[in-house]
């Protein structure tokens, strides 16, 4: 009988451990993941608020703001329900840009990028007496130096738009894939002021990485002066959010995508399904 007993209190103890080493395994994942969560939830929301802080302070240095006045009244997502349209505007092949790359020595992306942040941005308004007028890259190029109404005399100048697929068409002249690379058109919101825009995407490491030509200097309509922007480096949205409020439509002279009603060119890349 004592020996029953024995056995008894020994199964007990052994099942006591048991349970108490699953307790303590259990409670031990759940601190070790909450831990987790609380290490991210604190660091990341930060140092994201922080980085957009920093976007918005350089928009403020920059006064990019004054390049969408009044943007918003003319380009709208409903201008892009047939993106093939705009396809054309994206020459890679053309002597005048083939020729420009030749005499710029371009022969990075990060060559392309500084090369085009040079580029005057000028309003459509100012330059062509209309609200909106695309342009070729040719013409963007090689004529608009010459133009009567080009406040800023024997330099490239041009909107948001021909800035855009111009630099997508010296990327593509260059080699970069054009999976990797492509027009966007969107609502940004540049310290306060929100309108239509167009920039470039390249697709780098896994994520669409933002080149923002217009960051250079550009002619304020409001003061009737130029002001010279340096531009953001080269990589500054590879670790900072570009500050888009909505994407409109995705380009390039091969793939188009709309985001909205999902319209798409055929063999599409998947990676341009992301933003």
């Amino acid at each position: 009988m004592g020996e029953e007993r024995k056995d008894s209190r020994g199964n007990l103890l052994i099942v006591l451990i048991i349970a108490g080493i699953f307790a303590l395994g259990v409670l031990g994942y759940i601190l070790l993941v909450e831990s987790i969560h609380e290490e991210n939830k604190p660091q990341n929301i930060p140092l994201l608020q922080q980085l957009r802080k920093e976007v918005t302070e350089e928009l403020k240095e920059f006064k990019l703001h004054k390049i969408l006045k009044h943007r918003d009244l003319v380009l709208r997502r409903e201008n892009f329900t047939q993106i093939s349209r705009y396809q054309k505007y994206v020459t890679p092949s053309d002597p005048v840009v083939l020729d420009y790359i030749a005499t710029h020595h371009i022969t990075s992306i990060e060559d392309a990028y500084y090369r085009a942040v040079s580029w005057i941005w000028v309003s459509d308004q100012t330059l062509h007496g209309k609200p909106e007028l695309w342009l070729l890259p040719a013409v963007f190029i090689r004529d608009t130096p010459s133009y009567p109404t080009n406040p800023v005399p024997g330099n490239i100048v041009s909107d948001c738009e021909s800035q855009a697929y111009t630099l997508v068409s010296i990327l593509e002249a260059i080699g970069v894939p054009k999976e990797d690379v492509r027009v966007v058109v969107g609502e940004v919101n540049f310290s306060g002021e929100k309108g239509g825009h167009a920039w470039v995407q390249i697709y780098k490491n896994g994520d669409w990485v933002e080149l923002e030509a217009t960051s250079g200097p550009f002619w304020d309509d409001d003061n009737h002066k130029l002001v010279n922007n340096k531009g953001f480096p080269f990589n500054f949205f590879e670790t900072h959010p570009y500050p888009v409020e909505e994407y409109w439509a995705f380009f390039n002279d091969k793939y188009y995508y709309n985001p909205h009603n999902g319209k798409q060119s055929l063999g599409l890349p998947p990676h341009w399904l992301t933003q």
